[in-house]
């Protein structure tokens, strides 16, 4: 009352705001508006099985279509002031910078292949073998995630952009045999899992997918696999070579440190070794073919995913693993010739007097 006589003895005027309701009136109501909510590509669960072998539990692929995340990436409008379609050239004063993938020789090669008027959507895709369960089983998986090229990556690697995208957990069961075959069935069925996750991205690449873009255009799509993140084991399961070698190049472990460059080992050279090997040796005669695959630095899967995926070559989807190359070797190799040069304390002490 107080508060009304002063207003009305300084001429204000009060008004009683009233909140709108909401426009539900329970939590089922409100879960059920959620639900309706466009919820993105549906996982599915695929039980596998590898006729005379046996193992301990069933093996659960966990999946979603491929190609489906990448038209729910592609027609995301979040992206639409940040995306690329075509390849192009970046010149800083006289030099060429290359950055985006668009900005590669591949990428012009690649449109250069493609029908006229045909929009690319480059794939890059990333996996990381991850444990799940310790001290109940040892479950372990490779989740693989996705991405598209379009997307600039500045804004492609920001973890709120949620411009990667999970499309599978390919198990890694333990198979009913001895343990020098376990990697080698591992092998195989992490191929086949990305088989099928991949296999309508494969097709899109051969004749092409109408796919809507951010703006709500309809493009004439073609999705090459153009980069693949992996650690060197993950690198060599997907370059189809054995332990001791190269999966980007010709050389071998006993090589390694050679300042000679070797050439690459291409994705028609490895399938040629392989098909090869599958005319003198029954591949699911294991024990034989995996001691001929090893002879030829063969990982002894026979089915590569990519084998059948234009444009794809582990040599050069397959980028260089910074962690082991950059970071783990200068903490190896150039640090420790630091501290013997200079001594341990006198290393601190300098580091320290630049430290911001």
């Amino acid at each position: 009352m107080e508060q009304a006589e002063g207003c009305a003895a300084t001429g204000l005027e009060v008004r009683n705001h009233h909140r709108p309701s909401p426009s539900f009136k329970s939590a089922d109501q409100l879960f059920g508006c959620i639900d309706a909510l466009p919820g993105g590509p549906e996982w599915q669960s695929t039980t596998l099985e590898f006729t005379n072998y046996t193992t301990a539990r069933p093996i659960e692929l966990i999946w979603r279509d491929g190609l489906q995340v990448v038209k729910d990436l592609f027609a995301n409008p979040i992206f639409s002031n940040h995306m690329m379609y075509d390849p192009h050239i970046v010149m800083t004063r006289s030099e060429r910078e290359y950055g985006e993938f668009f900005t590669a020789n591949r990428a012009f090669t690649i449109q250069n292949n493609l029908p006229e008027g045909a929009t690319m959507i480059p794939i890059i895709l990333a996996s990381d073998k991850t444990p799940v369960t310790k001290m109940s089983g040892g479950l372990e998986m490779h989740p693989v995630f996705l991405t598209i090229g379009n997307i600039q990556s500045e804004v492609r690697m920001k973890a709120t952009a949620h411009a990667w995208r999970c499309v599978a957990f390919i198990p890694i069961p333990k198979f009913d045999v001895h343990a020098d075959f376990q990697t080698l069935l591992h092998a195989r069925l992490f191929h086949k899992c990305m088989d099928m996750i991949f296999a309508k991205c494969k097709m899109a690449t051969r004749i092409g997918e109408y796919m809507s873009d951010p703006m709500g255009y309809i493009r004439h799509c073609f999705t090459p696999l153009v980069a693949y993140t992996a650690d060197l084991p993950e690198a060599q399961l997907i370059a189809c070579v054995s332990k001791n070698a190269s999966p980007l190049t010709m050389a071998t472990q006993s090589d390694f440190g050679s300042a000679q460059g070797f050439p690459r080992r291409t994705g028609d050279h490895t399938l040629k070794l392989i098909y090869d090997l599958c005319q003198r040796v029954d591949p699911w005669n294991v024990r034989l073919f995996q001691r001929k695959a090893k002879a030829l630095l063969l990982s002894g899967v026979h089915q590569p995913y990519w084998r059948d995926w234009p444009y794809a070559d582990p040599s050069s989807f397959l980028p260089g693993e910074l962690l082991h190359t950059c970071h783990k070797f200068f903490g190896d190799h150039p640090l420790k010739w630091c501290k013997e040069v200079v001594g341990e304390d006198e290393l601190d002490a300098r580091y320290k007097a630049h430290h911001k």
